[in-house]
């Protein structure tokens, strides 16, 4: 197998025995804004089609794997995929973004009663399997999707030594933005039962507009994010954080950048966090 090539979790069935898949997957998948697109676009460049489950891969001894530096939870349009892209202009950092191995867990979770430890378990195989070394990389960070957030608590009982982060912004700005998506989230809102969008509304939620679902959404994931704040806590907000990458992020992260690995993140801010392809951010 070649050095840029490893085995590493892609998604996980939403089933009552959630069943966690991967692939041999090129390095370059992880610099993609998220990490199931660089899988997709980057599948054509591995000779290695075979899809295997999680306990059928070999993961290395705990000191060969990459040190885990932390997790990165957010509201929703917030600048958290501008952030891993600015985390990534470092060759000893891998990001892994909104990964839908932990999605596709965490959902399993939500929908189907399974028990914390059970989930726990599996949480951490997946984590380590991304720990798994390539090239020069020394360290990890996991930038997660944003409702992660409701259960943060997971992470903590798995990682309770572990720094995070959470990434606020104004809930006019986040409900404007989302108005104008319609992936994600915000698209549950027209979804014909309530069966998923209940876990994360306010129990006594009674809104009808999609507007006021947006709104008690963002209130939502700010509650969670304070109601499982700890000492390892870094709150941010966009776009203040922008100008505190190297005073703030990289320290609570206990990382550093060159010189020119900073002046590379500062380029990254001109063009669209969310692509891959380099155009020119133009904000609306």
């Amino acid at each position: 197998m070649k050095i840029d090539q490893r085995i590493f979790p892609v998604y996980t069935e939403l089933t009552k025995e959630p069943i966690t898949f991967c692939e041999v997957i090129n390095a370059n998948a992880f610099e993609y804004p998220f990490f199931n697109d660089g899988v997709v676009k980057t599948r054509k460049e591995t000779s290695f089609k075979k899809k295997y489950k999680l306990r059928e891969i070999s993961i290395p001894n705990e000191s060969e794997l990459l040190e885990l530096k932390g997790f990165i939870f957010h509201t929703s349009h917030c600048g958290s995929t501008l952030l891993s892209r600015m985390l990534n202009k470092s060759s000893e950092i891998r990001v892994v973004s909104e990964t839908e191995a932990i999605n596709g867990l965490l959902l399993a979770y939500l929908l189907n009663g399974l028990t914390e430890k059970e989930i726990l378990n599996q949480l951490n195989s997946i984590i380590n399997a991304y720990r798994q070394p390539i090239g020069e990389e020394k360290y990890l960070i996991f930038k997660l999707t944003s409702w992660n957030v409701f259960m943060a608590n997971l992470f903590q009982k798995l990682y309770p030594s572990i720094k995070w982060i959470y990434i606020d912004r104004k809930t006019e700005e986040v409900v404007k933005s989302l108005h104008k998506s319609d992936g994600g989230m915000e698209g549950w809102f027209n979804h014909p039962v309530d069966v998923l969008r209940r876990h994360f509304l306010n129990k006594d939620f009674n809104g009808t507009s999609k507007k006021e679902y947006l709104f008690d959404l963002v209130e939502q994931h700010r509650i969670h994010a304070n109601k499982f704040k700890n000492d390892n806590l870094c709150l941010i907000t966009y776009p203040n954080f922008l100008d505190q990458f190297s005073t703030i992020i990289l320290p609570h992260f206990n990382l550093k950048y060159s010189e020119q690995e900073i002046e590379e993140m500062k380029h990254t801010m001109a063009f669209n966090s969310k692509l891959y392809k380099k155009e020119p951010y133009i904000q609306a």
